[in-house]
């Protein structure tokens, strides 16, 4: 599974990472058979164009995200051929385009038609020179069902018996005269690709831990497929006495801390990302994590509750800055499909992308891309096909251009107070509202405030910037400058803060969204 040795840190320095870093997350896969297709021969990581790391680095990320680097087998292939034929969304693509998922690992090596790991730190350093981060996968639960230790070491993996084979065919396979757990969670049967390992084996753990190094010193950061099934009582709570494995003590205490502690001992500055759920946030981000998944926001979201969404956001801020805030990825629907009304999508991806938090935006959402891409396929529709709302892009451009503001990227957040409308009107419940203070010394801009009618009708309301960060603004004039559409406004600071005339009254057209730059004199 590992090199000979694990690859020294490259000295090229990198920028400081903000509070709230960005990141895009690319399909090496396709990517790299589009490209195939254009030179008209297979395509490697060296042949992904500079010009387009140039655009990344351009655009303001921090973080590149390389989906699928590692290698995969021949059974993946033909799970892939059979996915192919039911999921809806790989209708119209021949079978040419299964490629095996890329969570069924074979070995952490950088996959041989990608160049190997020698193309891999080649990419990381042509990134590292555009002042980008580098990001892969790390899949913890399981392997592939033809990785070799399936036959050489299959005391690292969980097994059963004739009759665990018999009862649970789903959730069993068998490899010459032994029988391996398919890889699953606690509630679901197991994924047919792959084969569960044994976190109760130390050897395990140690083999784990190593291949976590190795990432370490190739690349800057690592998102962990869903990091909380490595949990100690979930590890339990699925395997039970299958854990323990013959002729060892069973390791005890979480994995991940250690893992996490010697993965920054080869690279001290390298991000761990949790794909997480089952409200375990908080846990990962006590066992080491520095960011974890935020699936709360995406479903209230997806709700379309704005109550619900505020509730959310008044969360401890230690916490609140240690989320990934989303939109879509490989494994929800694109954004462009959850929100067909490109007015919310917008207004959704204005409040999750101006909150604590890490940043992740899927290659393809800021086009309006609608058709998910599965894990078993490299290919993706032509843009012609796949994109309904074209005006998506200049929108989705202006709000990446806006999250550059050093306010969202490291300022101090907070909510904003909203308050009825002299009539009454109930209508201001609907609108989220928050602000941002820029850092300390920053001349240009007092900070940002975001104002955002989460509904489909129109609402009303003052807001009001808590005095606590933007009280320097008191009786001064400022300009309020929306960079999702230019338009100016010019406010007294006192009216900003709750100080005069209510607050600064808004009224919004349906899911209207504005990111206002405040410049004060």
């Amino acid at each position: 599974v590992l090199s000979a040795s694990i690859p020294s840190v490259p000295a090229a320095p990198l920028p400081k990472l903000p509070k709230c870093p960005l990141l895009f997350q690319l399909n090496t896969r396709v990517l790299l058979d589009e490209i195939s297709a254009q030179q008209k021969k297979r395509a490697t990581l060296d042949d992904f164009p500079d010009e387009q790391l140039d655009q990344i680095a351009k655009d303001g990320y921090d973080f590149v995200y390389f989906l699928g680097v590692w290698q995969t087998g021949d059974h993946g292939i033909k799970k892939s051929l059979q996915v192919i034929q039911h999921d809806a969304c790989c209708k119209g693509l021949p079978k040419e385009a299964a490629c095996s998922s890329p969570f069924a690992v074979t070995d952490y090596s950088t996959h041989k038609d990608f160049g190997g790991d020698e193309a891999l730190q080649r990419l990381r350093d042509r990134c590292h020179a555009r002042g980008l981060r580098l990001m892969l996968d790390f899949v913890p639960n399981h392997m592939a069902v033809d990785h070799p230790w399936t036959k050489n070491r299959p005391e690292l993996l969980i097994q059963g018996s004739e009759n665990s084979l018999h009862r649970e065919p789903q959730n069993f396979f068998k490899v010459g005269d032994r029988v391996f757990a398919h890889g699953k969670d606690m509630y679901y049967d197991g994924w047919t690709d792959t084969v569960q390992l044994n976190y109760g084996s130390p050897a395990l753990r140690t083999e784990m831990g190593n291949i976590l190094r190795k990432i370490a010193g190739l690349a800057d950061g690592v998102r962990c497929d869903m990091a909380m099934l490595i949990c100690e009582d979930v590890l339990e709570k699925t395997w039970g006495g299958r854990l323990s494995p013959p002729g060892q003590q069973r390791a005890s205490g979480q994995f991940w801390t250690p893992a996490i502690c010697g993965a920054k001992q080869v690279n001290p500055s390298f991000t761990f990302v949790a794909e997480c759920y089952w409200d375990r946030e908080y846990q990962l981000h006590q066992l080491g994590f520095d960011f974890c998944y935020d699936k709360t926001l995406y479903d209230r979201l997806k709700q379309g509750d704005p109550s619900s969404i505020e509730s959310h956001l008044r969360a401890d801020m230690k916490y609140q800055s240690k989320l990934v805030r989303f939109l879509e990825n490989h494994d929800e629907d694109r954004a462009a499909h959850t929100w067909p009304d490109s007015r919310q999508n917008l207004a959704a991806a204005t409040i999750a992308y101006t909150i604590p938090g890490l940043h992740f935006i899927h290659d393809g959402q800021q086009l309006g891309r609608v058709r998910r891409i599965s894990m078993h396929v490299n290919r993706r529709l032509p843009e012609s096909e796949d994109i309904k709302d074209h005006s998506l892009k200049e929108r989705y451009t202006r709000l990446i251009k806006a999250l550059g503001n050093r306010a969202i990227r490291d300022g101090d957040w907070a909510q904003c107070k909203v308050t009825p409308s002299l009539d009454g009107n109930p209508s201001h419940s609907r609108i989220v509202a928050h602000c941002l203070r820029s850092p300390g010394g920053d001349s240009d801009s007092a900070g940002v405030l975001v104002v955002v009618n989460y509904c489909g009708e129109g609402s009303n309301g003052h807001v009001i910037m808590p005095s606590s960060l933007f009280g320097g603004l008191r009786g001064k004039r400022c300009q309020l400058v929306d960079q999702l559409s230019s338009q100016t406004v010019d406010k007294d600071g006192s009216i900003l803060i709750g100080e005069e005339h209510n607050g600064f009254w808004m009224q919004l057209a349906p899911f209207q969204a504005h990111l206002f730059e405040i410049r004060s004199n």
